[in-house]
């Protein structure tokens, strides 16, 4: 069963009548698109400040350059830890290369979770697309 999050402690929430009008929308059709939340929290007022929308978008163009950064073999030079970015064959900072492994296995074990729950309903839907080939 899916369940509501609040996001990290610090950060704003949404307004409790555009978190439940999303949410509904998702439950009732189990999809939403962005396009849709945007609408409903433009309905709601939901706004940011223009400078901070800026910084925003600048350090994303920073982190796409940064990401782009890649060897012969296409694998990446550059990480991030924390807010800044440094070059792996560079650095001979122990706990900066543990803290970004930390994050990478994270990250990996939180996609193989999803990959694996992906892949129960994938089989759930050929087990279902079987026996009705079998019925027809």
């Amino acid at each position: 069963m899916m369940q509501k999050t609040t996001g990290p402690p610090g950060r704003p929430l949404l307004p409790p009548e555009a978190e439940d009008e999303i949410l509904t929308a998702l439950f009732t059709n189990m999809r939403i698109s962005s396009g849709e939340i945007a609408a409903i929290l433009k309905k709601y007022h939901v706004s940011c400040d223009t400078e901070l929308l800026q910084d925003r978008y600048r350090k994303r163009l920073g982190q796409r350059l940064m990401a782009s950064i890649r060897d012969e073999q296409g694998q990446r030079e550059v990480l991030a830890r924390g807010g800044e970015y440094i070059v792996l064959e560079c650095c001979n900072d122990q706990q900066a290369l543990q803290a970004i492994r930390r994050r990478i296995q994270s990250q990996m074990n939180g996609l193989e979770v999803s990959s694996m729950k992906v892949g129960g309903r994938i089989r759930v839907l050929d087990r279902f697309l079987s026996r009705f080939r079998k019925a027809g």
